[in-house]
């Protein structure tokens, strides 16, 4: 039986491109995750260097005095990484580029995390 952020996510793994999605605690634990096995990742480590990517954001975010980061998008030669601050956790998705629209990997993230953080 599937939880109800399991059933949220799982839906978000079938959205075109998307490679898997996790919920990062602010100290850099899975909470949740779902993902399609098309990639092989450590992911205790992408967890770890994910809260580490959000840090560096929100310290710049300070520096410049513009506020917290909502959404911040990373971009690699075949992958995209959204992290989208869910309060006490991190939402993340990682998506192959070549399949992947960013605007609807966007529009996904922003649909589920209310979804998400009412289910947490």
């Amino acid at each position: 039986m599937s939880t109800p952020i399991q059933r949220i996510l799982g839906e978000m793994t079938r959205s075109p491109g998307v490679v898997a999605v996790f919920i990062v605690s602010k100290e850099g634990f899975i909470i949740e995750k779902a993902s399609t096995g098309t990639l092989t990742i450590d992911e205790d480590a992408f967890a770890a260097m994910l809260t580490t990517v959000y840090g560096a954001t929100t310290q710049l975010g300070e520096e410049l005095q513009i506020g917290k980061p909502e959404t911040t998008t990373l971009e690699y030669p075949g992958h995209y990484i959204l992290v989208h601050d869910l309060g006490e956790n991190l939402l993340a998705i990682l998506a192959d580029k070549s399949r992947a629209v960013l605007g609807r990997l966007r529009y996904e993230l922003r649909k589920q995390a209310p979804r998400i953080s009412g289910a947490l």
